[in-house]
Parts: C-alpha cells; sequence; structure tokens
C-alpha cells in the first residue's frame, strides 16, 4: 500500500472511533454528570489501547515509521485531552450545583 493511501485510511480510522467513542459518550450521559464523569475517565483509559492501534495500523504503510510516530501522538493526544476536556467539565457541573 503506497504512503498516502495509507495514512488517509489511518486517519480516516481514527476520526471515526473518535466520532463515535464521543457520539456513545455524550448520548449515554447527557443528564447525568456521575455517567459523564465515568465516560471521561473510560476516554482516559482507552487513550493507550488507541495508541498502539493508530502505532500498529500506521506501521503497516510506513516503512521508516516516522510517519506513523507522528499520526500515532496526535491522535493519542487529542483522545487525552478529550478524556480529559469531559472530565473536567463534568466535575466543574458536579460541583456547581452542589
Amino acid at each position: 500500500m503506497s504512503e498516502p493511501v495509507g495514512m488517509i485510511i489511518t486517519i480516516l480510522v481514527n476520526i471515526a472511533l473518535f466520532g463515535l467513542a464521543n457520539y456513545f459518550a455524550i448520548k449515554h450521559s447527557v443528564q447525568n454528570v456521575k455517567k459523564r464523569i465515568a465516560a471521561g475517565i473510560i476516554f482516559l483509559l482507552c487513550t493507550p489501547a488507541v495508541f498502539f492501534i493508530t502505532l500498529y495500523i500506521g506501521a503497516l504503510w510506513d516503512d521508516s515509521g516516522w510517519g506513523a510516530g507522528i499520526v500515532t501522538v496526535i491522535a493519542s493526544g487529542l483522545y487525552i485531552l478529550n478524556g480529559l476536556g469531559m472530565l473536567l467539565s463534568s466535575i466543574h457541573i458536579h460541583f456547581s450545583k452542589t
């Protein structure tokens, strides 16, 4: 597989996974702050799995490893920031209600 096609497939898989995870996390925790806190923690705990899956998929198309590493770090960073944002916003909502 050529490098541009592999990179596009890897990025599309990450976008789809990120979008679906956010959709289900927000859908199931709209009215319940404790569920949103749990969703943020689950996002943070799933980040290593996303890191290694993205690295493996990227290593299939990238021979040198630099492109796969950069895409992996960016995708994992987005998952970490999303989990922290969800967790911190839900903690803020929880403490401002009480």
